[in-house]
């Protein structure tokens, strides 16, 4: 019975609505219990500020009064929610595949690494000039009427779609759309 309930939870896909359920409870939970918005790239700035301490970087400073915040931890359980799961599926806790993108390419490690990284950086540039990741946008400001956050999320989705189409065309081979 145990194998069954670590096998639905942890390994097994679960259903969009089950995962839509789980946000949408959190999102008001956070309100209750921090008085905050749902969002992943605050985190990365507390992260920042752990492993580079002694930096004077302005917005660092003025945005990440509290180091060790909830935040540092959420993305420390997305991380280790995604090994405990990989594991227990049976698949290595740690892998550099990415499916058709790294089969496809078969790029070295250090190739594929500094690809995934320059992606990251983008990432975060892109959550600093939208004062937002994806998450806090989509998530929090669309279910507070934000206009701001509405009209973020539309130009996230044309990018994602922009982006991943140029990619499947200029690395993978494939067609537009």
């Amino acid at each position: 019975m145990i194998t069954a309930f670590i096998q639905s939870v942890f390994v097994e896909p679960w259903p969009f609505w089950a995962g839509g359920i789980i946000i949408g409870l959190l999102v008001p939970l956070l309100y209750y219990f921090y008085n905050t918005a749902l969002g992943v790239s605050t985190g990365y700035g507390n992260l920042v500020k752990i492993i580079l301490p002694s930096r004077h970087l302005k917005w660092i400073k003025s945005k990440f009064s509290e180091t060790w915040s909830w935040r540092v931890y959420f993305i420390g359980g997305i991380i280790l929610g995604g090994f405990i799961s990989s594991t227990l599926a049976g698949s290595p806790g740690l892998t550099a595949e990415m499916g058709r993108f790294t089969n496809t390419l078969q790029w070295p490690a250090l190739g594929n690494g500094v690809y995934f990284f320059a992606g990251g950086i983008l990432l975060g540039l892109g959550a600093r000039i939208a004062r937002g990741c994806t998450s806090g946008h989509s998530i929090h400001g669309i279910a507070n009427l934000h206009i701001s956050s509405i009209l973020a999320t539309i130009l996230f989705v044309i990018g994602g779609i922009t982006a991943a189409n140029i990619i499947r065309i200029t690395l993978l081979g494939g067609s537009w759309l």
